[in-house]
């Protein structure tokens, strides 16, 4: 038998209800004011998807898979190294890759019994699509999982991976920094360097991985373009610049999403002063980023966030692409031999600096 409530029960009640009704809108009030810049870049990236006026002119012609292998070539000459090649956007940037017939598609993954699955999985589309036929050579995998994981936020675990990579691969002609982290807490912070955890993965780690892979990249043959692929952010054009002042957030209230946006910035300032310093060496440098993808980052980074708002971002199919059409930027970033030094490639036209433009340029910082 149902007990019926007392009135004071009910008045206790009516009051959390009321309460609720109140307090629920004035937080997401107060949530959309502070989080304000992303949200309307964000509602940008929605209404560009929606309205359909996104630049997705350049796609990948299937025809141009397993290209490398035709005529029982070993792969196009090109060895290609990818940073968070087992999940995201960079999975499928190492699978098209791999498709496309580069030599060597090299997986650096923080998990190895991820990327080594990760590997499993790419070799066997690779070998299903391109190695099927009678007339195909033998399967050669062109997928090399190292032995060392890659963990970008300990400068050792790169440094360590480099050298086992630099052991069997002749030369590293192409490199898609590609691995990140978002909206993590400040504390701890990297051992190592003392920087602000996002900078630290997402910028520090890569610059130093770049500068420890130059030698391999400077003996690419001639004959094989070589190019280095820094991945942003449409954060990094919420409306403040990198603080060259303050960047470890010392002496000012760290904001996860602000920290997340300024590493994101310091990509693309890394990356046109790779353009500026390594262009007369025959290095090519380009940027890209994704737009609004579906993938695990949400879930794995978003320490900000309620769970169901880590859901409906991880799940929203109308209002944003799945990682394989993210990935398509990467993929053309590091294979379209048209796009030259300098590129900044994107999907939407919302954001500064749409596909083939020239990379924004930060005066007050130089982080190459």
């Amino acid at each position: 038998m149902v007990r019926k409530l007392t009135r004071r029960e009910l008045r206790q009640r009516k009051a959390s209800i009321k309460f609720a009704k109140t307090f629920i809108p004035l937080s997401l009030l107060l949530w959309l004011f502070k989080n304000l810049p992303y949200v309307l870049l964000t509602t940008g990236q929605y209404l560009d998807l929606y309205l359909g006026i996104s630049d997705y002119t350049w796609s990948i012609n299937q025809d141009d898979w397993c290209s490398g292998f035709r005529e029982g070539s070993k792969g196009d000459g090109k060895v290609v190294v990818v940073t968070g090649a087992n999940s995201g956007i960079g999975y499928p940037t190492a699978k098209n890759l791999a498709l496309l017939g580069a030599t060597k598609v090299v997986l650096g993954c923080r998990n190895k019994d991820k990327c080594s699955y990760a590997k499993a999985m790419i070799d066997a589309e690779v070998e299903s699509l391109c190695f099927s036929s009678p007339s195909s050579p033998p399967f050669s995998s062109n997928v090399y999982d190292p032995s060392k994981s890659l963990d970008l936020s300990s400068l050792e675990s790169v440094k360590s991976w480099v050298e086992e990579v630099g052991g069997v691969v002749p030369y590293v002609s192409h490199v898609a920094l590609n691995a990140g982290v978002m909206s993590v807490p400040l504390e701890p912070r990297n051992e190592e360097t003392g920087v602000e955890p996002q900078l630290h993965t997402n910028h520090v780690a890569h610059h130093y991985l770049t500068s420890l892979l130059l030698p391999s990249i400077l003996s690419t043959p001639p004959t094989v373009t070589r190019r280095v692929l820094t991945v942003s952010s449409l954060a990094a054009h919420a409306p403040f610049s990198f603080s060259s002042v303050d960047p470890n957030f010392n002496h000012r209230s760290h904001d996860t999403l602000k920290a997340y946006g300024q590493s994101k910035r310091a990509n693309l300032m890394f990356a046109h002063s790779l353009h500026e310093k390594l262009g007369g060496m025959g290095v090519q440098s380009v940027a890209s980023h994704p737009g609004y993808s579906r993938t695990k980052l949400f879930k794995n980074n978003w320490s900000f966030a309620p769970e169901w708002l880590k859901g409906i971002a991880e799940s929203n199919t109308l209002l944003s692409m799945s990682s394989e059409e993210g990935s398509l930027m990467s993929v053309r970033g590091l294979y379209d031999e048209n796009l030259g030094s300098g590129c900044y490639v994107t999907p939407m036209l919302w954001a500064v600096g749409s596909t083939g433009e020239e990379l924004p340029k930060e005066k007050d910082m130089d982080l190459g």
